[in-house]
């Protein structure tokens, strides 16, 4: 073999340089992911007599300030809780949502939580696995009396809650429904496992559909492309169009390309877009946002709706604050940051944007007052540190 030293050399170095900048890009593009609370609760039931665990997540901003947030339960939580909360992360930050804690209750026996009656048959076909079967109402007394009042007295939380469940999980939503329909405000139902024994919620589900409803809440059903199963959703469906009361505001759709274990993630983004459909306000739309009213007007409405009382999200009438002051609307930009002071006392960068609105409009006293109390709430605010050292020249 001939080797030329010169060129294997001159290959070597050029090696050794792309492996350098390889890396060098690489550690650029391993930025750390945005820290996540999420923690881990385990309790004794008095009901189930056994202990059950909750994984929980806190949203962004949950440790600063003392803000309530509605709350999205999941059934069979091994299976979506990483989805969910990244769902809640990225539709919350687009402010097409409100920011959720989510809870996944974490299973002990599925089989026997999520089904109201005992049967041993799947399909006309005897199964082993169904024989501990039937426990949803005892599971449902479980939620009522203590998992819900566990969260609601450790959390800060407002009274709205969402149901998810998926496959028998979906069945024992449809179950919780028609028994407490109180309980949750809205419910996404994914491929209700609707089987042999427990085909009896179908006519029960119809029963509870013709009593009138107070609250308005909302119902998100679906199923993949799953011939077994179709028939009992269909019958949900039409069932939903002859009698639900004009508060349920539900939809139902089939996605073609998924199959029954498949189809959960893309029914449980679509159902939270459908439940918060009318939850998105552009801040960047000066059409829609001209002045503060214009948001009051906004989430007035949405607490009409959803049944409490909604304070705007911080980074969206931040957002419209600056819209307004990059269009030296001074007026109307410190009117906004000062509702957003008010809301949200505890937060420094709404004290910083405020005094930035009082700095360009010339008012330094006021601009001094607001980034002094920025930094006192956040001594690390280089950006007020340094315009204080400005203003003060």
């Amino acid at each position: 073999m001939i080797i030329d030293n010169g060129k294997t050399l001159a290959y070597q170095l050029i090696l050794i340089i792309v492996l350098v900048v390889s890396s060098i890009n690489l550690s650029y593009s391993q930025e750390p992911l945005p820290a996540r609370k999420q923690i881990s609760k385990v309790f004794h039931s008095k009901v189930l007599n056994e202990e059950r665990q909750f994984w929980i997540y806190l949203p962004e901003g949950y440790d600063r300030g003392e803000k309530l947030y509605p709350v999205i339960y999941l059934l069979d939580p091994d299976q979506n809780f990483a989805y969910v909360t990244e769902m809640e992360r990225f539709l919350s930050d687009r402010y097409r949502m409100p920011k959720s804690i989510v809870v996944g209750i974490v299973n002990a026996d599925r089989v026997r939580d999520f089904t109201p009656v005992h049967s041993m048959t799947f399909h006309g076909k005897f199964d082993n696995s169904l024989r501990n079967t039937g426990g949803a109402e005892k599971f449902l007394s479980f939620l009522k009396q203590e998992a819900i009042p566990f969260i609601e007295s450790n959390f800060r939380t407002v009274p709205y809650r969402t149901l998810e469940g998926h496959s028998l999980g979906g069945l024992f939503s449809l179950y919780c429904k028609k028994e407490s329909p109180e309980l949750f405000q809205s419910y996404i139902i994914i491929s209700p496992a609707i089987y042999d024994g427990n085909t009896a919620i179908l006519t029960q589900f119809r029963e509870a559909l013709q009593k009138n409803v107070d609250r308005t809440s909302y119902l998100y059903l679906s199923i993949g492309d799953e011939p077994d199963g179709l028939t009992p959703v269909k019958t949900l469906n039409e069932s939903l169009k002859k009698y639900a009361d004009k508060n349920l505001i539900w939809d139902f759709k089939q996605y073609h390309n998924e199959d029954h274990f498949s189809v959960g993630y893309q029914s449980m983004y679509d159902g939270l877009k459908f439940i918060y459909s009318k939850w998105f306000l552009n801040p960047r739309d000066a059409s829609k946002v001209k002045s503060y009213l214009d948001i009051k007007t906004h989430f007035d409405a949405l607490s009409k709706l959803y049944g409490y009382e909604v304070i705007p999200d911080e980074d969206l009438v931040n957002e419209s604050g600056y819209q307004r002051l990059n269009n030296n609307d001074f007026v109307h930009a410190i009117e906004i940051f000062a509702e957003n002071v008010k809301n949200n006392p505890e937060s420094a960068n709404a004290y910083d944007s405020l005094g930035e609105a009082f700095m360009k409009n010339g008012n330094k006293h006021n601009a001094i007052e607001n980034y002094e109390k920025s930094i006192k709430l956040n001594p690390h605010n280089q950006n007020a540190v340094h315009m204080l050292q400005e203003l003060k020249k």
